[in-house]
């Protein structure tokens, strides 16, 4: 199966390509789905089609669907929905307040993921698309199968023993509900599903993104900053999208604009190559509809298959080099300045900016102590120490038994 995410800054016109990309992929006989994951769908006003929280069949080989976020709770997570609105009513909300407070910010997403996965192990298409919120709702939710595994391994085992010890306690005199087995259970299917999804999504032969931009300053910035962070999260990016391009034969107040647009579009090339870029010119007629969508999949893909798989290079890597283990993060237009690290025990926690990763260690780095974080072409180098010729693991003096915590500076070129 294949799945492919657009997302990119709102109003760039994610939407239009992940239509026009749906309809060639099934045209060309692949067997298709189209899934809005925006809490504003306009998907169906793109294809001109009423869609819902069910599936609906568009025409050969092509179905879609608009997430909705009740619909799911209802039939996907009952318990946990019911729990929580009771938990609220119990607090003085009454229950239709209750009940839309149930309801949280990106749950759409995560719900599509779980489609994902359904999709995934049921063999049911051979094309999935997904057309995502703008970027930062969008970066949260690919990275929730991420923080939620680490916050499973590290939380949940002690949540679940407490609320036990609490049901046979305090619970027996306390007015405000607590968690049953049953929403324990939702809960742990949503740790096992999520886990499946992870490697669903950094699996660059599966999944990959696609960014799409227009040939503006705010965006193409705002893109940057999108391609690091997915990297940060080891999802692939494939390839750029540069939508609503004017035609080069524009004259008189455009031909200012066209001059503008050149220089925007060196940068994107300087910028992001040897990404695979491609392009959309400017429709002359509003972009809905199935022929309108057609048009736009002529000018992206021309003849060839919209499904290919453009690159499958992986964010992350692991490997040896001079007696030394290196694990190499791609993260691109990040400075140094911009990036900390932590090692605990177990764990290196990478952020860069706002975002932060919690990247679990294989177990043969573990007892290994960092040496140096340096950038070195677009990627993050982080060298572990090797082992002592008697034995020892580097970096670790003779009688000392416990593992460092704390940063690791970060050297080399921006």
């Amino acid at each position: 199966m294949r799945v492919i995410i657009y997302t990119g800054k709102g109003g760039v016109g994610k939407t239009s390509v992940a239509a026009a990309t749906a309809l060639r992929s099934a045209r060309m006989g692949h067997k298709t789905i189209v899934m809005s994951t925006d809490a504003a769908h306009s998907l169906a006003d793109s294809l001109e089609i009423p869609l819902s929280g069910d599936i609906r069949h568009i025409e050969e080989n092509l179905d879609a669907i608009e997430v909705d976020v009740v619909h799911e709770l209802e039939t996907r997570w009952n318990e946990v929905q019911k729990y929580v609105s009771d938990f609220l009513q119990s607090q003085g909300l009454g229950e239709v307040n209750a009940k839309e407070m149930t309801v949280w910010p990106g749950m759409e997403l995560m719900s599509a993921l779980f489609y994902v996965w359904d999709f995934y192990d049921a063999k049911k298409y051979d094309v999935v698309i997904l057309d995502t919120a703008p970027t930062a709702e969008t970066l949260r939710l690919l990275s929730f199968p991420e923080m939620s595994d680490w916050y499973f391994d590290k939380l949940y085992k002690i949540f679940r023993n407490a609320l036990k010890l609490a049901r046979a306690t305090v619970g027996k005199f306390m007015k405000t509900p607590l968690p049953s087995n049953e929403v324990l259970k939702d809960i742990e299917k949503i740790r096992d599903r999520m886990r499946s999804v992870k490697e669903i999504l950094t699996n660059p032969s599966v999944t990959s993104v696609r960014l799409v931009v227009n040939p503006e300053r705010m965006v193409i910035n705002e893109t940057k900053r999108a391609f690091t962070y997915l990297c940060l999260y080891n999802l692939t990016v494939e390839c750029l999208v540069v939508n609503r391009l004017m035609p080069q034969c524009s004259d008189g107040y455009f031909k200012e604009k066209l001059s503008e647009q050149d220089c925007y579009m060196g940068i994107i090339n300087e910028s992001f190559s040897p990404l695979t870029i491609l392009t959309a010119t400017q429709m002359p007629t509003e972009l809905v509809g199935k022929k309108s969508l057609e048009s736009l999949a002529d000018m992206i893909f021309g003849k060839t298959d919209p499904t290919v798989v453009y690159s499958v290079e992986k964010p992350m890597d692991i490997y040896e080099e001079n007696g030394s283990s290196i694990l190499s993060l791609k993260l691109p237009f990040s400075a140094k300045e911009e990036v900390e690290l932590y090692k605990t025990e177990d764990t290196l926690i990478v952020q860069v900016g706002h975002y932060k990763r919690s990247v679990s260690l294989p177990y043969s780095l573990i007892h290994k102590d960092t040496k140096k974080a340096e950038f070195k072409d677009g990627r993050l180098l982080i060298v572990f120490k090797g082992d002592d010729q008697d034995g020892r693991k580097g970096g670790q003096d003779e009688g000392r038994g416990e593992e460092d915590e704390g940063s690791a500076p970060v050297e080399g070129d921006d």
